[in-house]
């Protein structure tokens, strides 16, 4: 092999080498310090295409589990306003009967004004509202609330307040317990608070079916989004215990083939050797 100044092809091997072990020490550098096999596009470009997508579903899923959330809120405090709308239909019944009491059945006024009171709460209840949505239906046609790809009852209140002649939404007037008094003795022995009782243990049912189902769509969600950051992790994320063996060898690498463009670069010494 012929001595060359101009040229050193040892020396010129030996810093692509150098170049080449420095670049993949730099990638592997980059891998561990981000956790993520894929860095840029060119380290796996179809591997990125499906990260993305499956990105893009989980953000999706994340969303759909906030709104389901959201409707649970919503139906919790539904039933809470339900709950308190039997309580206060138990006690206008036990108002109610404590007036057809002989002793008192001359002074029935002394019920008025807590049955008034109830009644008016009554009405308050079915105005509550969520967040700026009514809780329960205030027109017809706009009965429900969507979430995701389900809907939940906006539930009928007012209705179910109202049986035969008892109508427990009206509290126009001044004695409400005569007006009871009056409607259900006209109900030809039915039990209409009872029915109104029971219309509202309805609509809390219905709330607990609908409750019960978002629940298990919840769980649902969750289950498909932890699949899904599972399937991306065993794309993006760098296999620590392989990369750092991979450092280890990068570094030596680059450590070595430095070293050979020194020794390469010392060879040319002969030739000034000969020429002295």
């Amino acid at each position: 092999m012929p001595l060359t100044i101009n040229t050193n092809m040892a020396a010129s091997r030996a810093s692509y080498f150098l170049s080449k072990n420095n670049d993949a020490l730099q990638k592997s550098l980059d891998r561990l310090s981000s956790g993520k096999r894929i860095t840029q596009p060119s380290d796996d470009a179809g591997g990125l295409a499906v990260s993305m997508k499956l990105q893009g579903e989980i953000n999706t899923l994340k969303g759909a589990a906030n709104n389901v959330s959201n409707a649970i809120s919503f139906l919790q405090v539904q039933d809470g306003i339900l709950d308190s709308a039997g309580q206060i239909v138990t006690r206008i019944s036990e108002l109610y009967g404590m007036s057809q009491d002989i002793l008192n059945s001359a002074t029935p006024a002394i019920f008025d004004s807590e049955i008034q009171d109830l009644i008016g709460q009554l009405n308050g209840l079915t105005s509550s509202e969520f967040n700026g949505v009514p809780l329960f239906e205030v027109a017809a046609g706009k009965d429900v609330v969507a979430t995701s790809t389900i809907n939940i009852s906006q539930s009928a209140l007012s209705t179910a307040l109202v049986s035969g002649a008892v109508d427990l939404t009206d509290d126009s007037d001044n004695t409400p317990t005569t007006t009871i008094k009056t409607e259900i003795d006209d109900a030809a022995g039915n039990d209409p608070l009872g029915d109104i009782l029971s219309a509202v243990a309805t609509l809390r049912a219905n709330n607990g079916g609908e409750a019960n189902r978002l629940q298990f769509e919840q769980q649902n969600i969750a289950t498909q989004i932890s699949n899904l950051e599972a399937a991306n992790g065993r794309i993006m994320d760098v296999d620590i215990a392989s990369e750092t063996t991979n450092l280890a060898k990068q570094q030596i690498l680059v450590q070595a083939s430095a070293s050979m463009v020194a020794q390469a670069n010392s060879a040319n010494q002969v030739a000034l050797m000969l020429l002295q």
